[in-house]
Formats: structure tokens, C-alpha cells, sequence
């Protein structure tokens, strides 16, 4: 792809989503905590990630004691 078509920081194309930063394709890994999405996005460019619970962007520390309070769960 040329510069001039390369998507800006923060763009999507087709549902990817892009790094604010560096406008690199975010890699993307979904899991399902207590019945939510818990989604972490990474940036392998510029390690930058983040995380979003249902759809929520949340802090790592809010990431970690989520999994931590459902690790273990029978349903």
C-alpha cells in the first residue's frame, strides 16, 4: 500500500482496527469473562495495548482482577 493510502492513526478499514499511534493493525485477542467480551489490543510496532470489557475500555489492573474473580468458575 503507498503512503498516500495508507489508513491514519486511529482509522479502521474493513474492521480492522489501527494503533492511535502508529497506525499499524492492531492484534486482537477475545475472550469471554462471565459472560462478557474481554478484548486486548496490541500494538507489535509500538507495544501499545488496551483493553476493553463489553465493549468498555478498562485499565490492565481492571483486566487482571476480572479473569482473577471468574479463573476457576463452574457454570
Amino acid at each position: 500500500m503507498s503512503a498516500a493510502m495508507e489508513p491514519k492513526a486511529g482509522e479502521q478499514e474493513q474492521g480492522v482496527r489501527r494503533c492511535d499511534r502508529c497506525a499499524t493493525e492492531m492484534i486482537s485477542i477475545r475472550m469471554t469473562v462471565d459472560g462478557n467480551d474481554l478484548v486486548m489490543e496490541s500494538c507489535q510496532r509500538c507495544d501499545v495495548r488496551r483493553w476493553h470489557l463489553a465493549g468498555q475500555e478498562i485499565d490492565l489492573k481492571q483486566a487482571l482482577a476480572q479473569v482473577g474473580e471468574h479463573v476457576g468458575r463452574r457454570r
